[in-house]
């Protein structure tokens, strides 16, 4: 039961880490500068809010992924210790419902930067909008970009609309399939999954 107890806590601890780095993205895409710098190989990397907004939905993915992963894991100690487990029954708090929709939040947030903030640079931002991003395919091939908060060019990744704009749709997506997943699989250790499961047992 402790050992049980133990990866829990370690989850939740992880889930919460994971979740503030996104959330500080999030914080940095509102920015207008670059806000590190950094190399390493001979490659100079400059991440600016661009940067985060391009990757930003991808990573919050593959984080969602590896904490798809453990909750599996932890789904599987919980059926193995079962008969301890039901002893845990318990409503469940809206504060942890609320943590583990962060990392899909974050993904549709920044996916949305994207859509409205950064554009091709040969339109510019006064003549380029989300309705666009979503289908002119006049620059599919790609283009250079430029990030509306602060007209930041220097640094800034090359974009492809409008097939980019369906992938991050994509990415927020799967995040929301997976953050559903990751609570109702959480529901089976105090909810009613275990209440079922105990009324069978005592039958």
């Amino acid at each position: 039961m402790l050992s049980y107890l133990t990866a829990e806590t370690s989850f939740l601890r992880s889930f919460g880490n994971r979740s503030l780095l996104l959330l500080v993205l999030c914080v940095l895409t509102r920015s207008g500068e670059s806000v590190a710098k950094g190399s390493g190989i001979g490659v100079a990397l400059d991440i600016n809010p661009a940067v985060i907004v391009v990757f930003g939905p991808v990573l919050a993915l593959i984080l969602l992924v590896s904490l798809k992963l453990e909750a599996d894991t932890l789904l599987l100690a919980r059926e193995t210790a079962l008969d301890e487990t039901i002893s845990l029954q318990s409503e469940i708090s809206p504060w942890l419902y609320l943590l583990f929709s962060v990392p899909a939040a974050s993904a549709a947030f920044m996916a949305v930067q994207f859509m409205l903030k950064l554009v091709p640079s040969r339109p510019g931002c006064d003549n380029w909008s989300a309705a666009k991003q979503l289908s002119d395919t006049a620059f599919q091939g790609g283009s250079a970009s430029v990030y509306c908060i602060g007209n930041l060019k220097q640094g800034t990744p090359w974009i492809y609309p409008p097939a980019q704009t369906y992938l991050y749709i994509a990415c927020v997506a799967a995040c929301a399939y997976l953050t559903w997943r990751i609570a109702i699989d959480w529901a089976k250790a105090r909810g009613a999954v275990v209440e079922t499961k105990a009324a069978e047992s005592q039958a």
